[in-house]
């Protein structure tokens, strides 16, 4: 098809583009509009009859002019929650359609509700003294103190004021000429009118890619909003820590340990009526004591295994290998032990990555690597499994990777699908 023979096409799919993108981006301006009109109407009308001199009428149409700006500013902020995600999302498809330009974002997932030790629920942010109240709390605080939705706002407003007025130009003059043209003497002007929409109507759309790029992307994240999910994980990670050794202390050794009390109660009462059986109930007992005290070394280990602490990390991964599921080779390169801390949370992250080779990679050989170098301790574990491993929110890679992050480090995933599936734990510290 020849250049000119296209041009009715480019002009009948940029009047399409233009109105589509006009309806996208024209909710919040109208209802500014309509806010600050009717507004204006309203509170214009105090001083319209005020007989005074000109400063206070100027003082009183300054203080009507901020409450007009008040009542639209409150009015966007009702609006923009119900409207600017689904506004949004319908952008980046029509981004992508048109341009190519894929634009992913993860908006934030209501978080599970956790009963803490004193009886309250936490909901990630706040304490709760009903369950029904955190999981309505955590959606709402999900829904509307969400900063990705804060920056679909701002994406709203941005392209309020640059795409919708641009957008519009090409329609407003074609209808303007088709209006004007029948009526006499205008003819000229009509026609003017028609031929320039028609002409910027391949074009007035475009404005949509620069502002796009930049307001459609994942909000920037503040170091501040970081430390606070983080410091929700953590709170809801050391719940289930304190769950799980209330749960193994009240099923196992405690359990035991009554027992072993009441055997030994009998073997008293019988030590001199019949020596044989008080003898069978100590040896009944001596072997609760053994099992409760495999318990709770076995709960304590879980908490801080004692080969961490009484021998390092190198040799505490080396010890998670030999209990592997998998085959599992180590190698080391770190000189010295580092910093506790960093060594318990390197620790755990290895122990979590060895089980999610495990339950999820089929794989039957696992290398970890332990490095340090200019500062930073790495810990990358590789197998030869089916591969495409994400950090999807609610997965042990994505619980691991928040983890990292309180301590400054990162967590990089590299999984096709159909494996190998390389995980780097990265983290700067400083050994002893």
């Amino acid at each position: 098809m020849t250049k000119p023979a296209r041009w009715p096409a480019e002009i009948a799919r940029g009047l399409y583009r233009s109105a589509m993108l006009a309806l996208l981006t024209c909710p919040l301006p109208a209802v500014g509009v309509a806010v600050g009109w009717g507004g204006a109407r309203f509170a214009y009308s105090w001083s319209g009859r005020l007989v005074a001199p000109t400063i206070v009428r100027l003082l009183a149409t300054v203080g009507e002019t901020l409450l007009v700006a008040v009542w639209v500013a409150a009015a966007l902020w009702i609006v923009h929650p119900f409207t600017s995600r689904a506004l949004s999302r319908a952008a980046r498809r029509l981004a992508q359609r048109w341009f190519g330009l894929r634009i992913e974002v993860t908006y934030r997932a209501v978080p599970a509700v956790t009963r803490m030790a004193t009886g309250y629920w936490w909901d990630g942010a706040e304490y709760h003294k009903s369950e029904r109240e955190a999981r309505r709390r955590a959606k709402v605080h999900a829904r509307f103190h969400d900063p990705q939705l804060h920056w679909d706002g701002l994406w709203a407003l941005v392209a309020g004021v640059t795409v919708l007025p641009v957008s519009l130009l090409p329609l407003l003059a074609l209808a303007g000429g088709i209006y004007l043209t029948p009526q006499q003497g205008l003819l000229g002007i009509g026609i003017a009118l028609i031929v320039a929409g028609l002409a910027a109507a391949p074009f007035a759309w475009r404005v949509f890619r620069p502002v796009a790029a930049p307001f459609l992307a994942p909000a920037p994240r503040s170091r501040v909003a970081e430390l606070e999910e983080i410091r929700a994980d953590l709170t809801q990670a050391q719940s289930a820590e304190l769950e799980r050794i209330e749960r193994g202390l009240h099923d196992g050794a405690q359990a035991r340990l009554v027992a072993m009390g009441m055997s030994m109660g009998a073997a008293e009462q019988l030590v001199d009526a019949d020596p044989e059986a008080a003898k069978a109930l100590l040896a009944e007992a001596r072997a609760s004591s053994a099992a409760a005290l495999a318990e709770l070394r076995s709960l304590v280990r879980g908490i801080n295994p004692p080969v961490l602490t009484e021998r390092g990390l190198v040799d505490a991964v080396r010890a998670l290998a030999l209990d592997a599921a998998v085959e599992t080779t180590v190698r080391s390169t770190v000189p010295s032990r580092p910093e506790h801390p960093v060594e318990a949370a390197v620790y755990f992250a290895v122990a979590e990555l060895l089980t999610n080779v495990a339950k999820h990679a089929h794989a039957t050989g696992v290398m970890i690597e332990l490095g340090y170098t200019a500062g930073i301790l790495t810990a990358v574990v590789s197998d030869d499994g089916i591969g495409g491993a994400t950090a999807s929110a609610g997965s042990g890679l994505h619980g691991v990777e928040r983890r990292m992050a309180a301590f400054g480090g990162k967590l990089e995933i590299d999984s096709p699908a159909g494996g190998p599936t390389r995980v780097t734990v990265a983290v700067p510290c400083a050994l002893s």
